[in-house]
């Protein structure tokens, strides 16, 4: 079998999206049905059950996509074997983060590598946590660094390397800005600048007001972006929790508050599929060496 149709496979399995495959692996949907097609014709099944609107694994299919992850978990391991055993070539290891952890720790882990691994080129992306898990889990990326934790998961090993401390930010001049810190119960009237429900950092937000129970804050806007909802909090547009180490705030014009109570820290975590190799063992090396600023 064909590792680059499996990986195809894997990525429109953990989908059942067509388009969306398409879009993650950067290629043409026409390109993908097409290894699919001849993915299914290769072993004489059908892998998708195509008889619906939505796409659907077949049994043969789910049996497939067990096998896949370990098939291209092996050929991951044994380039990276052959590569260190030639003791010449470089070999590529990608690292994925949610965007405050790729900007503010892992120049540091990426540059720690460098000295210590020069044979190791390390490739950095920069995405959501749900896609940072799933290309782990599918071999797009070999490890990947985010806020929370990682539900059980046989093919995937987890491990919480420090906790982030979160921070209220209000504008200048705030009432609360000379505050040593604050809680939910100091923030019953004002307006919060958040990000997009389901994404990590609207769930911290979330997780620090669950025990509040005289109503729900109020949400005053919505972006994507945590560097632009620092900016409309500088505006004076509404407050905002964030962690700390979100690089945005070094230069930015508003008061930062630690914030306590529940929900005042957030694991960082590192996961990789659980099959380690030695570039892998060497990211955990460089990890544990790099002092994260929280």
């Amino acid at each position: 079998m064909d590792l680059k149709r499996l990986k195809t496979f894997v990525r429109v399995a953990r989908t059942l999206n067509l388009s969306e495959a398409a879009r993650q692996i950067h290629r043409t949907q026409s390109s993908v049905t097409e290894q699919i097609q001849a993915l299914e014709a290769d072993l004489g099944v059908a892998l998708f059950d195509r008889s619906n609107r939505r796409l659907a694994l077949t049994a043969a299919g789910t049996c497939l996509l067990d096998y896949a992850d370990r098939l291209i978990g092996l050929a991951d391991e044994a380039r990276d074997a052959v590569l260190a055993a030639a003791g010449s070539a470089c070999r590529t290891l990608a690292v994925g983060g949610i965007e405050t952890l790729a900007a503010a720790f892992l120049p540091d882990v990426v540059a720690r590598m460098a000295a210590a691994h020069p044979d190791i080129a390390v490739r950095v992306t920069v995405a959501q946590t749900s896609a940072l898990h799933a290309q782990v889990k599918d071999g797009t990326l070999d490890a990947a660094l985010f806020f929370g934790t990682l539900p059980q998961d046989d093919d995937l090993a987890c491990s919480v390397i420090a906790q982030a401390g979160l921070v209220l930010i209000v504008p200048p001049g705030h009432r609360l800005a000379a505050r040593a810190s604050a809680g939910h119960d100091d923030v019953a009237h004002e307006r919060f600048l958040v990000t997009a429900s389901g994404c990590a950092y609207r769930r911290m937000f979330e997780a620090a007001f669950r025990s509040r129970v005289d109503g729900e804050p109020v949400i005053a806007g919505e972006s994507d972006s945590v560097a632009a909802i620092v900016r409309m909090v500088e505006r004076g547009l509404g407050c905002a929790i964030v962690p700390r180490m979100v690089p945005a705030l070094a230069e930015a014009p508003v008061a930062i508050v630690p914030w306590h109570g529940e929900g005042a820290t957030v694991p960082v975590s590192l996961a990789w599929r659980a099959r380690a190799s030695s570039a892998l063992i060497a990211l955990h090396e460089a990890v544990a060496a790099v002092e994260m600023q929280h």
